[in-house]
């Protein structure tokens, strides 16, 4: 009962020396129109009006863009740069400042940092940027801080959509058969939806096998009148392309990706490749004979799988008709990967009409366990054999197998 009696004294005692010092501050003053509390409300208000009236007077910087901050290109062609150029005027009446605070990843900001405009005065903020959005809307934005009065930050976009810049007639190329004594043409088409050049340079394949096999040429560019391509109505030029497969091509599928040179125009370092693709299956005069375990379509030879106590060996064969074989095409064995595998190749069986060449895969037992499945295109092992034969210099086999424990 004690505790809350005396509670209840400080709680009072606190009130009465706060309401003291309340009106110790008022007391005294005065007015015409009312007591000292009135008086205090007139005087805060009053205070708050000066404050007011003080901001208003004071001068402070003010960025517009003069140019509007949101931009709308259109159609912006897919692998192509673009530029902007935004104006920022300071409109207000002391001197503004601006800097450079973020973008987006693939929208940057060119020479532009930061600078002091004074009351009038303008600077020109660059966003560059470079069409390679997968979508086909095109938006980025960037950030440029100011110390300007609620404009601490001022957002740039840029928004469109991506059309294609370059376009291929037809899009790839699929051949089927690719016979290998044979010249093989391929013509095909590129079409330009700008009107400025396309600038084509040379035309390349970077195996460095294939590309003694490959020619590439490239044809004069042609500006496109309109109605001349229905099919092609945005386009606006042309170049017609060739790509030539000489006879000697290895056995196997084929898919070649034949890469052109393109460069800016005003720019002569900046080269970009548009790359157009060729598939086929390159057929020689040698056949592979070996059963079901050979998929003649992918060039794979299934040895098949065994223990390493017993080793494993397969049989196949190589068949050429004597027309195509010349003399001697003179076979031989010119690479085996991996090492543990042991190729012989037999002397042949000639008949009127073909020679037949038997060839010996082994892995000897008690070879360490391994394993070539096939899974990935480094999981396998390989055979190559090289021959006389203008048109089949070489005969590449894919190895498949597994030898455990």
């Amino acid at each position: 009962m004690r505790t809350l009696l005396l509670t209840l004294c400080c709680i009072g005692l606190g009130f009465v020396l706060a309401k003291f010092q309340h009106d110790k501050r008022v007391s005294g003053i005065k007015n015409l129109l009312g007591s000292a509390k009135d008086v205090t409300a007139d005087a805060d208000r009053a205070s708050l009006d000066s404050a007011v009236k003080t901001m208003a007077a004071q001068k402070v910087g003010k960025v517009e863009v003069v140019n509007g901050a949101e931009l709308d290109f259109g159609v912006m062609m897919r692998g192509t740069k673009r530029s902007h150029k935004f104006i920022f005027k300071n409109v207000g009446d002391a001197d503004a400042k601006i800097w450079f605070k973020t973008s987006t990843c693939k929208c940057t900001v060119g020479k532009f940092t930061d600078a002091t405009l004074g009351p009038n005065e303008e600077t020109e903020v660059e966003l560059e940027w470079k069409a390679e959005n997968s979508q086909d809307e095109f938006s980025q934005t960037a950030t440029i801080g100011s110390n300007c009065p609620s404009q601490e930050e001022i957002k740039l976009s840029i928004r469109g959509r991506i059309g294609q810049a370059y376009m291929f007639d037809p899009p790839s190329h699929s051949h089927g058969d690719i016979y290998s004594n044979q010249e093989t043409v391929i013509p095909f088409r590129i079409y330009s939806m700008q009107a400025v050049p396309i600038s084509l340079g040379s035309g390349q394949v970077k195996d460095s096998v294939l590309s003694k096999r490959i020619r590439v040429e490239i044809g004069e560019e042609k500006e496109i009148k309109p109605g001349e391509f229905p099919e092609m109505a945005d386009a606006r030029r042309m170049v017609e392309c060739t790509v030539r497969l000489l006879p000697g091509l290895p056995a196997g599928p084929l898919s070649l990706d034949v890469q052109i040179a393109r460069r800016e125009e005003g720019e002569p370092d900046d080269t970009e490749f548009l790359t157009y693709n060729i598939r086929g299956r390159v057929v020689t005069p040698v056949r592979v004979i070996a059963g079901d375990d050979y998929n003649e379509t992918r060039n794979i030879l299934n040895m098949g799988a065994a223990k390493t106590s017993q080793g494993l060996k397969k049989s196949l064969m190589l068949a050429i008709r004597t027309e195509d074989a010349g003399k001697d095409p003179n076979f031989r064995i010119s690479k085996v990967v991996p090492e543990q595998v042991k190729a012989t190749l037999g002397t042949p069986k000639v008949s009127a009409t073909q020679r037949i060449y038997p060839v010996t895969l082994e892995i000897p037992a008690g070879t360490e366990p391994i394993e070539l499945d096939g899974t990935f295109s480094k999981d396998f092992g390989k055979i190559v054999f090289e021959t006389d034969i203008e048109s089949s210099p070489t005969i590449p086999i894919f190895l498949k197998f597994r030898v455990t424990e």
